[in-house]
């Protein structure tokens, strides 16, 4: 009878064991599927914010080479704008002396005129 208890019970031993490393084997299968699962996610979203990061910068370098190429623009206009109003100013200049030498030129004339008239008085009265 003993020995029929002791086997009985090793019997429920083994098929106790025997479920428990089921348990266990379906536990790790069913973490290593969720690690699965989680990894997949994580690794998407890792994977999405990287495509960003280089779509970020590829905008960013773009954006760089736009704005070198409006600074030079920028410059060039500044130039331009700077040789125009030097031109403006020369034109100002030219045009102050050519009523300058309009002034000059009518008092000479008015100097004439009056000397002119002043002969042609003088030669009247004496002759």
């Amino acid at each position: 009878m003993l020995s029929s208890m002791l086997k009985e019970h090793r019997v429920k031993q083994r098929h106790l064991k025997e479920a428990q490393e089921k348990r266990r084997q379906e536990a790790v299968s069913s973490l290593y599927k969720f690690n699965e699962g989680i990894m997949a996610s994580i690794n998407s979203r890792v994977s999405a914010a990287y495509v960003n990061q280089c779509q970020l910068d590829n905008e960013m370098k773009q954006l760089e080479v736009q704005t070198s190429r409006f600074n030079k623009l920028t410059t060039q206009w500044g130039s331009e704008l700077n040789s125009f109003h030097n031109a403006l100013k020369e034109i100002g200049d030219v045009e102050n002396w050519a009523l300058s030498i309009e002034n000059d030129l009518r008092l000479v004339t008015e100097s004439l005129e009056y000397i002119n008239n002043k002969n042609k008085s003088n030669t009247s009265t004496n002759g």
